[in-house]
């Protein structure tokens, strides 16, 4: 991997002065591959009523089966690793990671808990939210291609400089990206399970009223992705003849 020497000189110019955003990234990667306690950080009991929600949270469905069992875990050996919190005025705090966690103390009714403070600006906080979400592979495909996409835009990085510092190929970002293409409707059948990622990727290049209509195919039909993609070479063929006889 490679290392910066801060202080070097190029010329009259610090190596500093022209790192490229992604480096900035690649240090919060690695903050975010534990979530844990480092020398600046606090740990401190919370009224857990004073935490509120991380607003940079990708993640939008959450299992409650899930919540509920990992509260019996919790009931059971307690809190293995702390919720990971940054502090706001008025005493109150946001969370940066660990939201099913939260839920699972709401739902066991915990009044108190000990988490970890860090002192994060918005860009830190959103980046730091988005990355631990990612490595612990919880997301669904679009919620994926969200974070991508607003890792992106936050950090003003290019989509292989984000496939490098998380240490994914660029081809797996870009392929995520594209998903945001497709219709709210495909989107949301992805969401919802109705139909695979790999649905949705052959119907990207496809006018969203056409990637409806190939969806109500795909639901009525049931057809696996090569019939998906066989379908939508069939329609190219027959709009490309259309257009030729024009």
């Amino acid at each position: 991997m490679i290392k910066y020497k801060r202080q070097k000189k190029i010329g009259v110019i610090y190596l500093e002065d022209t790192l490229k955003p992604f480096s900035k990234l690649y240090d919060l990667t690695h903050r975010a591959e534990k979530v844990g306690i480092s020398d600046e950080d606090i740990l401190k009991e919370i009224e857990i009523e004073k935490i509120v929600p991380n607003k940079f949270q990708p993640r939008r469905e959450f299992d409650e089966t899930k919540i509920k069992e990992l509260a019996e875990s919790i009931k059971q050996n307690g809190l293995l690793q702390s919720i990971t919190v940054r502090r706001l005025n008025d005493g109150y705090y946001e969370l940066i990671a660990g939201e099913r966690r939260l839920k699972a103390l709401k739902y066991l009714n915990k009044a108190t808990t000990n988490a970890i403070v860090k002192e994060l600006n918005d860009e830190q906080m959103s980046t730091l939210a988005l990355i631990e979400n990612i490595q612990r592979e919880e997301l669904s495909p679009i919620e994926e291609a969200n974070a991508y996409q607003k890792l992106i835009n936050i950090n003003n990085i290019t989509q292989e400089e984000l496939a490098k510092s998380l240490g994914k190929t660029q081809s797996t970002v870009a392929n995520k990206i594209r998903l945001l293409k497709l219709s709210p409707k495909v989107i949301k059948s992805i969401q919802n399970k109705k139909i695979t990622e790999r649905h949705g990727r052959a119907m990207v290049k496809l006018e969203h009223s056409v990637q409806e209509k190939i969806l109500q195919q795909i639901l009525r039909q049931n057809l696996n992705v090569s019939q998906t993609e066989e379908t939508i070479e069939n329609y190219l063929i027959i709009k490309n003849e259309k257009k030729s006889v024009e």
